[in-house]
């Protein structure tokens, strides 16, 4: 792939968090409102999709060293967008805290494999500015979030404001499908052995970062 290209898939997948949460946040009143739910209920939605958006980079990375990048990302943002439209289709704050833990797990999917591919393919001198790079892309999502879903939640209602997030999701599916190539140079095959999981989420915990 070229760099321009990684850098269009980098600003895509790390893009999909701040969409997540930032257009989110002006339509809780509203969602509120029309599910006829306490504020704590609501507010629960997105507690619940970081969680699960955390918990699951644990369990997506061990996966995609295991069956490779592209597969994890093509699941990850199917599932992406069958959960945008859940979501938007909620009848209840129950359908939505659920269809949210699901988005918060896909999410998870594309930011570890943003992570991944610069990992996979660039030095860390390098792969710091090809990730400040796609984080650049990720700063522009994020400044437009905000306004964007409280102009939807206004105009439009909150279902629309959670109906982009399924529209941005495929978009990222189709340019994965057509223009991803693999970038893991070598599959490991114990990487989903419980032994070698627990390695590597105890080597995480014991990293000053985390």
């Amino acid at each position: 792939m070229s760099t321009a290209w990684v850098v269009v898939f980098l600003s895509l997948l790390l893009g999909v968090q701040p969409l997540a949460t930032d257009l989110y946040l002006p339509a809780l009143p509203s969602i509120t409102a029309a599910l006829q739910a306490p504020m704590a209920k609501v507010q629960a939605t997105l507690s619940a999709l970081l969680l699960a958006f955390g918990i699951a980079q644990l369990v997506w990375g061990p996966v995609s060293d295991r069956f490779g990048r592209r597969p994890v990302l093509l699941l990850g943002l199917a599932a992406y967008t069958l959960a945008s439209v859940g979501s938007a289709l909620a009848a209840n704050v129950e359908q939505l805290i659920v269809w949210r833990i699901v988005q918060g797990a896909a999410m998870g999917a594309a930011v570890m494999g943003a992570r991944a591919i610069v990992r996979d393919l660039y030095s860390p001198v390098e792969g710091a500015r090809m990730m400040s790079r796609g984080l650049s892309g990720l700063g522009i999502f994020a400044c437009l979030s905000g306004p964007l879903g409280g102009w939807l939640t206004e105009h439009l209602g909150w279902r629309a404001a959670l109906g982009v997030l399924a529209v941005f999701g495929a978009l990222g599916l189709v340019l994965v499908a057509l223009r991803f190539r693999e970038t893991l140079p070598a599959r490991n095959p114990q990487a989903l052995r419980p032994r070698e999981m627990v390695r590597i989420w105890a080597r995480i915990a014991r990293h000053p970062t985390f």
